[in-house]
């Protein structure tokens, strides 16, 4: 199948393919070794409490924030195009799904070698935390791989499901969405506020187990996935 054409499609740009993610992960890496030797020079306190509070650091977000823009530039740049080349739908979508699932992996594996040099090394010996963190799971490699896999492959698909949406429905779709966030934010707020009980058993969800967030981290990707999956049969391009 020409689904082939559809992952070079991807590749051809290597620098969005794989070279500003890993620049601006290079980038974000450098200024914590920074931030590490200077809150080190302060004494062992300081590193310690530093690496206490390094757990909540957003810090990674420099090598997922470029992931979740791509699912947003492959439906919005490379889907006109595979169709103006005349590939099929079915082709592109195949094609797309195996470009997400190889960065997931590529990426995922990457973050997962991180953590575990950077636990050997206690934080490349400046007490810091970069792939060690909440986001990506403070808990044994194998979550951490599992957790990133899942989450980046979440975001890709998601990504690509508001898009494929917004070229469906136009800047309606953006409208509604934004206020039904609106409406779901107002509803948590005024339920924080005026219902006893409602902020703890908010926090509580909030802090469930590993294993149940895995699960609503899966189930989000796949309706994410299966949405895309139906606008691309239907979505129309200019």
């Amino acid at each position: 199948m020409r689904s082939r054409n559809v992952i070079d499609m991807h590749l051809v740009n290597r620098m969005q393919a794989f070279g500003w993610p890993l620049i601006a992960v290079a980038f974000a890496l450098a200024i914590m070794l920074a931030v590490g030797a200077i809150v080190g020079s302060r004494g062992p306190e300081a590193q310690a409490e530093m690496y206490y509070g390094l757990q909540w650091n957003g810090a990674i977000f420099a090598l997922l924030g470029p992931l979740i823009g791509y699912g947003f530039t492959s439906m919005g740049q490379y889907f006109p195009l595979a169709l103006g080349l005349g590939l099929t739908r079915r082709e592109f979508a195949t094609g797309l799904s195996v470009v997400f699932l190889g960065n997931a992996v590529i990426y995922s594996v990457l973050i997962t070698v991180g953590k575990t040099i950077e636990k050997a090394t206690e934080g490349f010996g400046l007490s810091i935390r970069f792939f060690d963190v909440f986001y990506t799971s403070t808990g044994a490699p194998w979550q951490t791989l599992l957790q990133t896999f899942l989450l980046i492959l979440t975001v890709l698909f998601l990504g690509a499901a508001i898009t494929a949406a917004v070229l469906r429905f136009g800047q309606v779709f953006l409208w509604v969405a934004a206020a039904i966030l609106a409406l779901i934010g107002l509803g948590i707020l005024s339920g924080v506020l005026l219902l006893d009980g409602f902020g703890r058993a908010l926090l509580d969800v909030l802090t469930m187990g590993w294993g149940p967030w895995m699960v609503a981290i899966a189930v989000i990707g796949a309706v994410s996935a299966g949405a895309w999956l139906v606008l691309v049969r239907r979505t129309q391009v200019s």
